[in-house]
């Protein structure tokens, strides 16, 4: 069901600071994404990636991030080829799911509460063939 982890999520309160640490480690950034909660920055390293997530809008911003936390890591997320079979699968363990899929680039996710799924947010995500990975 699960192919790979595609990416660890970490929501920071200073983008370029956190940016400028997994670059002195080594890793170099390769892409972002936008959307009107969220600005992210992705740093691959190996197969999957980690990515630094700058929540714009305030109310998210204040739901996703504590007051007086520079980062959190929010959520791990694998690539599955079916997402209704996730979907399925978790809610017959009592997991609650986000749904429908959200799109975002030519991929589409889900997530679980984390409330629901042992204290974790996982999220889910599916790419057409041949789209590029983080």
């Amino acid at each position: 069901m699960l192919k790979r982890i595609d990416h660890v999520g970490v929501v920071v309160a200073d983008l370029d600071a956190h940016a400028q640490q997994l670059e002195a480690l080594g890793l170099s950034f390769a892409r972002s994404n936008e959307n009107s909660e969220a600005f992210a920055a992705y740093y691959p390293c190996g197969d999957s990636s980690v990515e630094l997530i700058d929540v714009r809008d305030a109310a998210a911003r204040r739901r996703r991030l504590p007051d007086g936390v520079e980062a959190v890591i929010e959520h791990i997320a694998f690539e599955v080829d079916d997402l209704e079979a996730v979907r399925r699968t978790l809610e017959a363990r009592g997991v609650e799911v986000s749904w429908p899929p959200f799109p975002s680039g030519t991929a589409e996710m889900i997530w679980t509460l984390a409330g629901t799924s042992g204290g974790v947010q996982y999220q889910f995500l599916r790419r057409p063939a041949g789209a590029p990975e983080s």
